[in-house]
């Protein structure tokens, strides 16, 4: 009777992950099969490109939209001038543009649409969440029917002065623009808040596992694998 054992080197039949790397707030609920896919990462490596464009269109329009008004109407800053909404949604969108390029920057250099550890993760988290809020407050600002920066407060040439030389207001449809995006952002910052890639590290563990496994194995440890035995030389 001949022993025989099994190769150790040989990839480890599960993978060994651990759940604290598992950061997004719904990450842990996606799937397995799902979450390792070339699909899954790609699709939220593309939600922070949407995210970018989402933010630099608003912040355009809504500064074409800020400018116009200040040149027309300043005169009337307490009722249809620049008023403190109008800053606030500014401060926002430059915020949001920001923050995407640099998370774009760092998904480029680290290849992962969640770069960095698991503090840092959980950082991105926080960031996300704050921006959700913050895009709901521009939604509400910018709204079409009453918003204090929206398109309902246009300029009106007869609150000039008589005898001033009036021009007409042809940007009162931009704050639209402004909303809608709002919105979408919104809905992109909560994706990437709940939703994150961790394949590389279920790669890593896999990885780790394996050569905890060797080393048990080489040392006689408790827990390393069983060389297995069959009769006349024969191998399973």
């Amino acid at each position: 009777m001949t022993r025989h054992q099994r190769p150790v080197d040989g990839p480890v039949d599960y993978p060994v992950v651990d759940k604290r790397e598992q950061t997004g707030l719904l990450t842990r609920f996606v799937p397995h099969k799902l979450r390792n896919t070339a699909f899954y990462r790609w699709l939220l490596r593309l939600t922070r490109v949407l995210q970018f464009l989402s933010s630099v269109i608003s912040l355009g329009v809504f500064s074409q939209r800020l400018y116009r008004v200040y040149r027309l109407v300043n005169n009337f800053k307490r009722t249809r001038g620049v008023n403190a909404s109008y800053g606030a949604v500014e401060g926002m969108l430059a915020a949001a543009v920001l923050y995407t390029l640099l998370t774009m920057l760092f998904s480029c250099i680290k290849k992962s649409a969640n770069p960095g550890g698991r503090m840092l993760r959980w950082l991105w988290v926080l960031l996300d969440l704050l921006f959700v809020g913050a895009f709901m407050a521009v939604s509400v600002l910018t709204r079409p029917d009453g918003g204090p920066a929206g398109s309902g407060r246009c300029y009106e040439p007869r609150r000039l002065i008589p005898g001033v030389r009036q021009e007409s207001d042809d940007s009162c449809d931009l704050p639209w623009a402004t909303f809608i995006l709002a919105i979408v952002s919104t809905l992109l910052h909560a994706i990437t808040a709940s939703f994150h890639e961790i394949k590389d590290h279920i790669r890593r563990d896999r990885v780790d596992h394996e050569k905890v496994v060797q080393h048990q194995y080489a040392t006689g440890q408790p827990g390393a694998p069983v060389a297995s035995t069959t009769a006349d030389g024969a191998r399973y």
